[in-house]
């Protein structure tokens, strides 16, 4: 199927003055584990940093409010690290967990250090069947939430609410490989459409097919990111990738104008210019700390913003 090539993204709509934390959209963050030890099998690492990461590009792309769902004994140690957020403890929970924020959230990342436990597994498959009428209006997969749907029956891969998956290439060649699929998410910038294309016409949702030249793809049409910088390849960056994707999904819930596919766009190219800002601002190629990539996030957004005068 041809797909349209989208040149320009539209302005988010401006703030009102009158606005509050209620009325900017909230968003849910489910991810970390707490790792356990074992043999050279079992062993599986703890990661607290990637669901703050998360929800500190979450509040810093401009949501009133953020949830974090992470596996009790890490709670605390995660909060920490974003003490603006709400926490809620996973014991054994985690698809109850997911119902409660599915009624409360306007939009909900999965994924971040969350791991490929067992328990992960039956997550995702629930989070896949979340109820039309949920408030929950975008669900964003990352990082080990992928590898899991990489693993499920092909026959199960439909979302009932939209959907975004947030690949890295060494990710969506798994979810390839899984569908019998032979496109190259590592090749040149034709390949990598052909790839984000591919995913998620399947998928039925948007693919964020991350790296170089970021591709963004529905089912019809395709936006490639022009800014970016090297900087921005450091583990962490993808978290806060995620954060910004799903606040500006929840803060234009109600936009008649921007839909999900714009609203991930922007939030895709709202990241690159934050990194480029960052490494110009510091004159260096590399060592970019991704709570300092959260920081160039408002000024990097405001730019993709109506100013209030604006008609």
């Amino acid at each position: 199927m041809d797909m349209e090539r989208l040149t320009q993204l539209p302005k988010l709509p401006s703030r009102p003055e009158d606005g509050h934390k209620g009325t900017f959209g909230t968003v849910g963050i489910i991810g970390g584990s707490i790792g356990f030890a074992g043999d050279e099998e079992s062993l599986r690492a703890r990661m607290i940093g990637a669901p703050a990461l998360a929800a500190m590009g979450a509040t810093r792309a401009g949501c009133g409010l953020v949830k974090v769902a992470t596996p009790e004994p890490i709670l605390n140690a995660v909060l920490s690290l974003c003490p603006n957020a709400t926490g809620y403890p996973i014991d054994g929970n985690s698809v109850s967990v997911l119902n409660r924020l599915a009624s409360e959230c306007d939009s909900i990342v999965i994924g971040p250090g969350i791991g490929t436990s067992d328990e992960v597994f039956g997550l995702i498959e629930h989070a896949m069947t979340l109820p039309t009428d949920s408030r929950c209006r975008s669900l964003i997969l990352d990082a080990d939430a992928l590898n899991v749907l990489a693993q499920l029956d092909p026959s199960s891969h439909t979302f009932t609410i939209p959907a975004v998956l947030t690949p890295h290439p060494g990710e969506a060649a798994r979810l390839l490989q899984s569908l019998g699929l032979n496109e190259n998410p590592a090749g040149n910038e034709e390949a990598r459409i052909h790839a984000c294309q591919a995913l998620a016409q399947h998928f039925g949702c948007i693919v964020v097919l991350k790296g170089s030249g970021t591709v963004v793809c529905d089912n019809n049409r395709a936006w490639v990111c022009c800014n970016g910088h090297p900087c921005l390849g450091s583990g962490g960056t993808g978290d806060v990738l995620s954060g910004i994707i799903a606040s500006l999904s929840a803060q234009s819930v109600n936009s008649k104008e921007l839909d999900l596919l714009y609203t991930t766009s922007i939030a895709v190219e709202a990241h690159a210019c934050a990194g480029e800002d960052w490494a110009h601002s510091h004159d260096l190629q590399a060592g970019l700390d991704p709570w300092d990539l959260a920081l160039c996030i408002p000024k990097s957004v405001a730019l993709h913003r109506q100013s209030v005068s604006s008609p």
